[in-house]
């Protein structure tokens, strides 16, 4: 008689495993009573029942967690068997697991499949942190390990001094800053009787993102003369590639981190400002430059003080002599020209 079951099935600790017996549709049976048996290590004195199913009555149960799910024909309606489904299977959920059909005219007709659990495969897993990273931020890293181990410990490349320590794979790193750009290893640790997994390992490279401040290659405000030429170079040291851009007003002027201005005018006086952005916009600096640029009138006006000063100090010298004059006169004595000269007064 066909019936549709399998003699062996595997499963991975922690999985659910369905085991079906069911009659083939070609054959035209009553069934009165559906029962599985688990068989332990071959020896029929270990059997436990796990389900009894009669129709009409409720399915009844010997021990909790497996579950039975009765099939029917789609073309009769008749009873032609069932699937018991194991959840989380354990390695003492190996065994032979019997199924008995009762039923008419055949009587009693079995099946057995023997069930094998194993081990899950070793394994480390430590996902990139979420989200973007910059400094001072706080960042939780994940690492997860099967089976699951006594502890977790995480480490890192280039600081061989840092350690922590956890129960569950989780750590937090507070108030990062960009020195603690590393690879981080995880160090998962299993009981010293469990084989093939000490030493294992997961690592994840963390980049904690940064941007400084712009500087330039001059100071502002910057005084020209209509006339020159003005080169302004920035940069700003950060952790990856920027994008830049000058700016006066809502003019863009350079889409660089320098400025060209050519033969400039009094019109090109005022504020100019440099962005720098990384390229998802996630960080951001700003910078505002001062350029005055001194007309021709200016400058004329500059150089005509310049000159005037001098002017002035030797008018006065030169009153000063002539009073002298007027007082040596005055008092009788004679002053050539030749005896005037220029002492310091103490």
């Amino acid at each position: 008689m066909l019936i549709h079951y399998n003699a062996f099935a595997t499963a991975v600790e922690g999985q659910n495993i369905s085991l079906q017996c069911i009659v083939g549709e070609e054959h035209y049976i009553k069934i009165i009573q559906l029962e599985w048996i688990k068989q332990q290590k071959d020896n029929e004195r270990n059997d436990k029942k796990i389900v009894v199913f009669h129709p009409g009555l409720a399915i009844h149960y010997f021990q909790s967690g497996p579950l039975l799910e009765t099939v029917t024909s789609s073309k009769t309606g008749e009873l032609q068997g069932s699937i018991l489904t194991l959840h989380k299977v354990t390695e003492n959920d190996s065994a032979n697991y019997i199924c008995e059909i009762t039923s008419y005219p055949n009587g009693l007709i079995k099946r057995t499949t023997k069930l094998q659990v194993t081990e899950p495969p070793t394994s480390v897993k430590m996902p990139y942190p979420y989200g973007f990273i910059k400094e001072g931020d706080e960042v939780k890293i994940t690492c997860s390990a099967s089976p699951p181990p006594l502890r977790y410990k995480l480490g890192r490349s280039k600081d061989k001094i840092f350690f922590l320590e956890s129960s569950n794979g989780e750590f937090i790193l507070l108030n990062v800053t960009r020195n603690d750009s590393d690879l981080y290893i995880c160090l998962p640790e299993w009981d010293s009787l469990v084989r093939n997994q000490q030493g294992l390992n997961a690592t994840v490279e963390l980049t904690v993102n940064f941007l400084d401040g712009i500087e330039c290659n001059t100071s502002s405000p910057l005084n020209v003369s209509a006339g020159e030429d003005v080169a302004l170079s920035c940069v700003a040291t950060a952790s990856q590639y920027l994008q830049y851009k000058w700016m006066r007003g809502d003019t863009t002027l350079s889409l660089s981190d320098s400025l060209s201005l050519t033969s400039v005018t009094s019109d090109q006086s005022g504020t100019y400002k440099l962005t720098a952005v990384f390229l998802d916009n996630q960080l951001q600096t700003d910078m505002e430059f001062t350029i005055h640029v001194l007309s021709k009138q200016s400058e004329a006006s500059k150089n005509s003080a310049y000159i005037a000063v001098p002017i002035g100090l030797l008018l006065l010298v030169l009153i000063v002599l002539l009073y002298r004059r007027h007082q040596n006169q005055k008092n009788g004595y004679a002053t050539s020209p030749s005896e005037i000269h220029f002492s310091e007064e103490p």
